[in-house]
């Protein structure tokens, strides 16, 4: 004696043609990216969620606000000027690549959620002497 037994029409399709009925759903998309920021002469990275459509220039920003609020040491410079703080340094894909990542470039693009941040080369070249005699805490170049 078989049972009856009521199967939704949803498993129905799975079972019957399952790449027609998972080609039917959209993928779902990204919302949040969790990203790994290691900064220069740092022990450990800081960890920062961004938004799906985020560029390398959020990331910076972002990373050099997380490690300067969570108070890790070594402190980064700052000039006391209206320049934006995140703009003095450049992010790069790893700590042994010297080219630095395109600030208009949307993060969820370059394949990567580990990134390294350093002082921008022009700017060490620019303020090196200031840095020598300055008594704040930086990153030495």
């Amino acid at each position: 004696m078989r049972s009856s037994m009521h199967v939704p029409t949803a498993v129905e399709a799975l079972l019957g043609h399952p790449v027609a009925a998972l080609s039917e759903r959209s993928a779902p998309r990204l919302a949040r990216l969790l990203v790994n920021v290691t900064v220069e002469r740092s022990l450990w990275p800081v960890h920062v969620l961004l938004g799906a459509d985020a560029t390398v220039a959020d990331l910076a920003r972002v990373a050099f606000a997380t490690y300067a609020a969570e108070g890790r040491r070594p402190p980064l410079c700052t000039d006391d000027g209206a320049t934006d703080a995140a703009a003095r340094f450049e992010l790069h894909l790893s700590k042994y690549v010297l080219d630095a990542l395109d600030p208009e470039t949307k993060v969820l693009d370059l394949g990567s959620r580990n990134f390294f941040l350093c002082s921008n080369r022009a700017t060490q070249r620019s303020d090196h002497h200031l840095l020598l005699r300055s008594a704040r805490p930086c990153l030495d170049v």
